[in-house]
């Protein structure tokens, strides 16, 4: 095949793209190659370079050294803009719709043209993903995968030649990751060369035909997936043999409960859900998305003013009417939009780490010089203990970590609280394997010291990992409980998608 021919197939180049940062080198002379109609995996550790790469290839930025080709042509992008205008698409692991709009206005959102027009042009993207009979619906009412799909409905709107998948089925339960993957596989017969940026490894392997890995920067294995085991993928991205994720030992519950609730209600969603958390205990929730899960943490942190029922922390009954009530009370909270609900970009990742904690270095010294030293000791200590890589990054902003490093910095907040119940929502969301086990012995760190952990997951394989119990909601109520040895992700998922 000549040179010329394999050009004009070529839906995408990066030929030795370079990047750095202040005090970190996030890219070096990395290649990358997309075909028409191929869905090719992205993967690597958290700040392997992913993030960067991409961000390139959206014309979000500009690299150091190298070049981006989009059919044979040579581009210069000096915005997102001009990437779409080549016709490249993003759509971001975070939901960013507007949940007061009809699904079909967030589909047009931003594009210009005659309303007629763009309504129709949405109603038969709608109706190649599925989706066409929610249009008229609130985007907000809608479930994940659906929302997932708008989001993927809105970029095809702009015709696009290549679409950059972020994550796209993060905190879906495995029912609803068939229809993302239906709207993927409708891409890829259409010709639309397809970016599958994801961590969960059994996807990218059964999904794409090609994977290339990052680590440190740079291009490490580029590989078909054909016959690929998942554990040597998981070995190329880590650089290192993987040890199986540490079995949960059981745990027999002694002492009084450190929390229990009783008949907690949160309208409209939750029914009645009741609880005890020993000292030590990591339990699981499972449930499909509305099941009532996310609702239960929020109300634990705080963050529902109007439900029924009572909550003790230890011996005394604590009314959780707001987030500093919950924080007081001794309840440790990390939400699951780490983007939009666990982080300000602008911070530095020291403040953020002991944004909780200020008042009491505050209290210890008023002069601001001896606050930030005992603030930047104690961080120190925490982010070494987690790995989160450079070293040098709790002077930066938050927002110039990866998503696993910027979830680890969340941990880190919560082991210096000082709480004795640690609430969590989707642990590992858009984390790699070897960060997942850092964050898995954290956890179980957390409840070795005496405290108790409630955790939601959409990963049944991460409950059953983790847990000592799982709790499965259906429609807003447990409907069962299984003891670790029975908590199998089959157990899990079955109980999840039937309700029993």
């Amino acid at each position: 095949m000549t040179g010329t021919s394999l050009a004009e197939e070529m839906a995408l180049e990066v030929r030795s793209a370079t990047q750095y940062y202040p005090g970190v080198q996030a890219l070096t002379e990395v290649d990358f190659t997309l075909r028409a109609g191929e869905v090719v995996g992205l993967v690597g550790h958290n700040g392997a370079g992913k993030s960067t790469l991409t961000r390139i290839i959206a014309g979000v930025e500009r690299p150091v050294s190298g070049e981006v080709l989009v059919a044979g042509r040579k581009m210069t992008f000096a915005s997102p803009r001009d990437a779409l205008d080549a016709g490249i698409a993003v759509v971001p692991q975070q939901l960013n719709l507007v949940p007061s709009m009809s699904v079909s206005d967030n589909i047009t959102l931003g594009v210009s043209g005659r309303r007629r027009d763009l309504v129709e042009r949405a109603a038969r993207v709608a109706g190649t993903l599925g989706i066409s009979d929610l249009l008229g619906r609130r985007a907000g009412d809608c479930a994940a995968s659906v929302q997932r799909l708008v989001m993927i409905a809105r970029a095809l709107l702009r015709a696009p030649s290549i679409v950059l998948l972020d994550e796209p089925t993060a905190a879906l339960h495995p029912a609803e990751v068939k229809r993302v993957f239906a709207a993927i596989e409708r891409m890829r017969s259409e010709g639309l060369g397809v970016v599958f940026i994801s961590h969960r490894l059994e996807e990218v392997l059964g999904f794409c035909s090609r994977v290339v890995v990052l680590r440190h920067g740079g291009v490490v294995a580029e590989r078909e997936t054909t016959g690929m085991p998942k554990d040597e993928l998981g070995e190329l991205i880590a650089g290192r043999k993987l040890e199986a994720l540490a079995e949960s030992e059981v745990v027999e519950p002694e002492g009084a409960p450190v929390l229990t609730v009783t008949g907690l209600a949160v309208p409209p969603v939750v029914g009645r859900f009741d609880v005890d958390l020993r000292p030590g205990e990591v339990v699981g929730l499972a449930g499909l998305v509305g099941a009532g899960m996310s609702e239960v943490l929020e109300c634990l942190a705080g963050l529902h003013r109007e439900y029924k029922g009572e909550v003790r922390v230890g011996d005394e009954r604590v009314s959780l009417r707001s987030r500093q009530a919950s924080m007081k009370a001794g309840i440790a909270y990390i939400p699951d939009d780490r983007s939009h609900n666990g982080i300000i970009g602008n911070l530095t990742v020291a403040t953020t780490a002991t944004l909780v904690n200020d008042r009491d270095y505050r209290v210890m010294s008023r002069i601001p010089l001896v606050v930030a030293k005992r603030e930047q000791s104690a961080v120190d200590a925490v982010l070494s203990k987690l790995d989160i890589r450079p070293a040098s990054v709790a002077r930066n902003r938050i927002s110039t970590l990866s998503g696993g490093n910027q979830q680890k910095v969340l941990i880190a907040r919560a082991l210096m609280s000082g709480a004795r119940v640690f609430i969590i929502n989707e642990p590992t969301e858009g984390v790699d394997v070897a960060a997942k086990r850092d964050i898995h012995d954290r956890i179980r760190e957390m409840a070795g010291a005496g405290g108790a952990v409630l955790v939601a997951s959409s990963e049944p394989d991460e409950l059953a990992d983790l847990c000592d119990r799982v709790l499965v909601m259906y429609e807003g109520r447990i409907v069962l409980e299984l003891p670790g040895h029975e908590a199998t992700p089959e157990a899990i998922t079955k109980a999840c998608l039937v309700g029993a």
